[in-house]
């Protein structure tokens, strides 16, 4: 299976599913293109009032899958002596400026949005709950940016909203670390609104979507524009205009004999032993 997203409009919302529970809610590039055609007909749909994006099964969204990350950027090429290149520059910043596209189209989306996550909510499943208005956490949650691990360090598409809302120390805490916190924690840092257990997650959004569609139409699409503007005086969304040029410098970087490189050690052993084999890395290092 290579997963969906599943969408049903009524009673002036927009359910929205991350359909992949077998993967834990990764998405491939055509799930987030789907994803992106979803939020088009919740804007265009004058019934819907607010947008419930959620994950089918036991997580929220574990982010881009791992599987296609290093060949995103395009078909291997190679040199006159048959060696393999590596992408251009210019083919990766147009990768990412089309992929962080999708995170700003719904930080600007012209309604009301609301996460309810539970279970693993990583990497680009984190950046769509920060990107939504609201999130309501299960107590299972956990939440953080492993993938930082892959040798980004802190060039982070929400990096600027995550300054705002954290702090500038917590921020670079989540990124430079790379833990994934529970849910109690990203409460008391900001990361979601509210905490409620497992079995209420969704009765919890629906008492705040039901809140939200009472209000106007108009009411509702004037304070979300009000919101952007405010965002934009802030300069929190300059992080759309910055963040795939850093992410596309920091996929570039080369690794010392000393250091793990996970794209090299995906090829040879694949996906789920190389993030054993990361996540041991750093942690077998931090013991020592």
């Amino acid at each position: 299976m290579t997963g969906s997203i599943d969408y049903v409009a009524k009673d002036g919302r927009a359910y929205i599913t991350i359909n992949r529970p077998e993967k834990k809610n990764a998405m491939t590039s055509a799930m987030l293109d789907q994803l992106m055609d979803g939020y088009d007909r919740a804007e265009a749909d004058d019934d819907v009032r607010v947008v419930v994006l959620q994950g089918a099964g036991d997580d929220f969204s574990t982010g881009h899958d791992l599987a296609e990350v290093g060949t995103e950027y395009g078909a291997t090429t190679y040199d006159d002596k048959g060696r393999p290149r590596k992408p251009s520059q210019r083919a990766r910043l147009l990768h990412d400026k089309r992929y962080i596209e999708r995170f700003e189209r719904i930080f600007k989306f012209l309604k009301p949005t609301l996460s309810l996550v539970k279970g693993y909510c990583l990497g680009g499943g984190l950046y769509l709950a920060e990107a939504s208005d609201l999130v309501i956490a299960a107590d299972t949650a956990k939440m953080g940016h492993p993938e930082q691990k892959l040798g980004l360090s802190g060039a982070a598409y929400f990096a600027a909203w995550e300054m705002m809302t954290l702090g500038p120390r917590k921020a670079r805490e989540l990124l430079l670390m790379a833990d994934v916190w529970d849910a109690q924690t990203c409460l008391a840092n900001g990361l979601v609104n509210k905490v409620v257990p497992r079995a209420s997650l969704e009765d919890a959004g629906e008492e705040w979507a039901e809140r939200i569609v009472r209000l106007p139409r108009d009411g509702i699409v004037m304070g979300k524009a009000a919101t952007n503007l405010a965002m934009n005086a802030l300069g929190i969304d300059a992080q759309f205009s910055y963040g795939h040029v850093l992410h596309a410098l920091a996929t570039n970087v080369r690794y010392e004999p000393d250091e793990y490189n996970f794209m090299k050690q995906r090829r040879d052993k694949g996906v789920r032993a190389s993030n054993h084999e990361r996540e041991a890395f750093y942690t077998e290092k931090e013991k020592a």
